[in-house]
């Protein structure tokens, strides 16, 4: 397992070494008339002067230490300390095999970071390296003998020369030490700032309980499983339900019930990662349940690795996280209300939640922060050019539906984040969300999740006033792991001094009892243990924890003597609508009506039945929530429903105008309709061309079109995709209350010869019409496009979003999904699949 759980951390390491190149300035080191760095050799030109190094020399250098005169023009500049990091790098071998190392160079996020790269490492001047470095790196990763080296890489490099983007390199370098220079004195403006709030301090702490060591409680630990009933991304690909797994760590021969923490794990690690907290917490009498997150596990990124699955992490999987947590704590108020002994074990109306790196990420998330698109897509573009690892991570969340997630949940009291990242994937305006008591952990070494990006200046965007920054000096992103997996690091930086680790554990330990203890226990007696003044007094010298709730942006700026190369707030990307002077539910319980629309024209999702009455899931969906809300309000008197009828071109204005509250119908997700909004996807399907079965063989869907004649439906998504991609080809339009059954007729009829729409909605209006579906045929068999549906609602009553999304999640919803959906379920996957796959 240990073997294992180690090769997430192959990946990091060999793309860290291009950060650590340009960090330790070897490559920028060339920029003064000087050799760089090449296959046969590595040129490129200082003005008019080319200047080269022949890979034979760095092959030398390796081996013996020997530098040969156009070498020398390099190390020259470089101190003793740096030519022994230099050429510990040339010698390092990574364990890749080569067909590991092919199925993570197609992987998009990895093909971003290598193309990154190859703006500075380029096949020819000006020409991106991306394809260059990828076929050298596969080929030195099947070669048995030298194996995945630096120098291999560069030996199997195509053509003669490698050629180094010398004016961009230098750019990159002033940065990157402007990054470092800048943080470095915000770590030591940090350990200022804690040490003058621990000089103000007039605390006796000569009394307090040593919380860095086990508590009294005798722990066990049972491993348990829920089955869960919603999609989910898993190790055998995307699934309609999934086990949940976790440990349950109990304290033994407690009278009262005890606290819950949940603990949520790491990219690509296992639950077990951070038993060390487990235990401790429990010891000191809590309940702890460590979550596996099957989507993005140790056992994930191995199925992955085999080949078995088609991206490494897929961008539902920022969603399936922290609903993990809601449905664990579902279940978990499921158990303990049909098992009694249940109730005695545990607390559920005190809850706490501590994540670690994504589950950082993740417990912010389910505290409260929002996933903010927006500064992701200006964020996530080719210009901004990082190879940091955890920020290609956050920007496979852009993907996801531009919608607002209800990820919140209400039960949790505390949140205590280590080394989260949080930069872009929440910027300010999401961060600032979260209103209850915020821990984070950071440490000032961390070059997985940058501290200054992730830790340091959000903890300037949160708001709420019980709030602390605590940073582990000199600390990495792995200083508080298992002494097992900071020991398989490959290199010293990434691992902290020496013997570190059990210090930076029982720092954690001391301080997740605390912060826990006071915040969720609400325990007066521990606010004296959440004070830089007690922080100071457990640290260690030469390795110390340092805690601020005090830290400001002016003190930062004064510190550095100038405006930091990255702003403390950045502009503002999302501008909320002006709020309704009376929301939505307060409307709803003042006049007893819920107004809705519905669609009459898109079976299975509205349409009308028989005996002229709305049919379809919408219906259905009406009436549950109907009397969800009113179970939320709590109004003896009921809800009467309104219903209007709504399709392709009243849809808008009928929430623009607030005549209804919500509209349910086929509404792929969308960021550009004025005074709209959506909640949470509740379906996916994507664009087909339904063809007679008996010339599915003549037409491509993927092909060339230009010699057809294919009809579609005004005002969708699909039309504007169509005119884009197929502006060749004859088209047909159907618009109005009738537009697919009229579709339909004229491909029956041999008037069109390929009718493109969602491909549920076709198959659909066939059953509607009496025909026989197999008669039929959608292609291409994988969608050309991705769509998510969602409730339209107004875009100006944030607590209407979340009531919807609520009961979205609830399963309540549950009889109508099964009932009018499942029977898509196999499109649902296929569609969602594309989802991940159009990246």
């Amino acid at each position: 397992m240990f073997k294992a759980e180690l090769l997430k951390n192959k990946l990091f390491t060999f793309l860290n070494t291009g950060c650590l190149l340009l960090s330790l300035g070897i490559l920028p080191g060339l920029l003064k008339p000087k050799p760089a760095l090449s296959a046969e050799r590595i040129t490129s030109f200082f003005g008019p002067v080319q200047i080269s190094i022949s890979v034979d020399s760095l092959e030398t250098f390796a081996q013996d230490g020997t530098i040969n005169s156009d070498l020398a023009l390099v190390t020259n500049r470089l101190d003793e300390a740096t030519l022994i990091k230099f050429r510990q790098i040339l010698q390092k071998r990574f364990e890749f095999s080569a067909a590991e190392v092919y199925r993570l160079g197609r992987v998009p996020m990895v093909e971003r970071l290598l193309s990154q790269l190859g703006r500075a490492v380029q096949i020819d001047y000006n020409i991106n390296g991306l394809y260059g470095i990828r076929s050298a790196v596969i080929l030195a990763a099947a070669d048995q003998e030298k194996g995945l080296t630096i120098l291999n890489v560069l030996r199997r490099f195509p053509g003669k020369d490698i050629h180094l983007n010398l004016d961009f390199i230098i750019q990159l370098q002033r940065e990157l030490a402007t990054q470092s220079s800048y943080r470095k004195v915000a770590v030591q403006e940090i350990i200022q700032q804690s040490e003058t709030e621990a000089a103000q301090s007039n605390l006796d702490l000569s009394q307090l309980a040593d919380l860095t060591q086990p508590g009294a409680w005798e722990v066990t630990k049972k491993g348990m499983t829920f089955e869960i009933e919603s999609l989910r991304s898993t190790e055998v690909g995307l699934s309609y339900s999934y086990p949940l797994e976790f440990d349950l760590y109990l304290p033994q021969g407690k009278s009262e019930p005890a606290p819950l923490i949940v603990i949520v794990q790491g990219f690509g690690s296992s639950r077990g990662n951070y038993a060390h907290v487990a235990e401790q917490l429990a010891s000191h009498g809590y309940a702890v349940a460590a979550v596996e997150h099957i989507g993005s596990n140790l056992e994930y990124r191995q199925a992955f690795l085999r080949g078995e699955l088609g991206d490494w992490i897929t961008p539902i999987e920022f969603i399936g996280r922290a609903l993990d947590v809601t449905y664990l704590l579902d279940e978990l108020e499921e158990l303990a209300a049909q098992e009694p002994e249940w109730s005695n074990k545990i607390n559920l109306d005190q809850v706490g939640v501590f994540g670690y790196s994504f589950g950082g990420y993740t417990a912010l998330a389910v505290a409260g922060a929002e996933i903010n698109q927006p500064r992701l897509v200006k964020e996530c573009n080719e210009e901004n050019f990082s190879i940091v690892i955890s920020f290609a991570l956050q920007c496979q969340a852009q993907y996801l539906p531009p919608t607002n997630f209800q990820i919140r949940d209400p039960r949790i009291k505390a949140v205590f984040s280590a080394y989260p990242f949080t930069n872009p994937i929440f910027g300010p305006e999401g961060l600032s969300k979260i209103d209850i008591p915020t821990m984070i952990w950071a440490a000032s070494e961390d070059t997985t999740v940058p501290v200054v990006q992730n830790q340091i200046h959000p903890f300037f965007w949160l708001n709420n006033p019980d709030k602390y920054l605590t940073m582990l000096v000199p600390g990495t992103h792995y200083s508080t792991a298992k002494d097992e997996v900071i020991a398989g690091l490959p290199f010293k930086t990434l691992k902290g001094p020496e013997g570190s680790g059990a210090i930076a554990r029982s720092y954690l330990n001391a301080m997740t009892v605390a912060f826990f203890n006071y915040h969720v226990r609400g325990l007066e007696e521990f606010s004296p243990y959440l004070t830089a003044a007690y922080t100071k007094n457990i640290s260690q010298e030469g390795f110390g924890v340092h805690l601020t709730q005090s830290l400001s942006p002016e003190q930062l700026e004064v510190a550095y003597g100038k405006e930091p190369p990255t702003p403390f707030f950045p502009e503002t990307l999302v501008a909320e609508a002006p709020r309704r002077k009376e929301s939505i539910l307060e409307e709803i319980e003042r006049t007893g009506v819920l107004k809705v629309a519905v669609r009459s024209d898109a079976p299975p999702f509205g349409y009308l039945g028989t005996n002229g009455n709305w049919s379809g899931y919408c219906a259905d969906f009406v009436k549950s929530f109907e009397q969800y809300i009113e179970l939320k309000l709590n109004r003896s008197g009921g809800i009467q429903i309104v219903e209007l009828p709504s399709n392709l071109k009243n849809r808008y204005e009928l929430l623009q105008k607030n005549l209804v509250h919500l509209e349910c119908g086929p509404n792929t997700i969308r960021d550009d309709i004025d005074g709209v909004s959506f909640s949470q996807p509740f379906f996916a399907t994507g664009t087909q061309f339904l063809v007679p079965i008996n010339k599915a063989s003549q037409i491509d869907g993927n092909g060339d079109l230009s010699n057809l004649k294919i009809g579609v439906l005004r005002n969708t998504t699909t039309e504007k995709f169509v005119e884009e991609e197929y502006a060749s080809t004859e088209k047909v339009y159907f618009d109005g209350y009738r537009a697919k059954a009229q579709a339909i007729k004229a491909l029956s009829d041999n008037t069109i010869e390929a009718f493109v729409s969602d491909s549920v909605l076709s198959i659909s209006e066939i059953k509607q019409q009496g025909l026989a579906p197999d008669n039929y045929a959608l292609l291409p068999k994988r969608p050309l496009t991705c769509d998510y549906y969602g409730m339209l609602l107004p875009n100006n009553d944030p607590n209407w979003e979340d009531t919807v999304n609520a009961f979205l999640n609830s399963k309540a919803i549950k009889p109508v999904e099964i009932k009018w959906l499942e029977e898509f379920s196999e499109d649902v996957l296929l569609a969602v699949d594309s989802c991940n796959r159009k990246r």
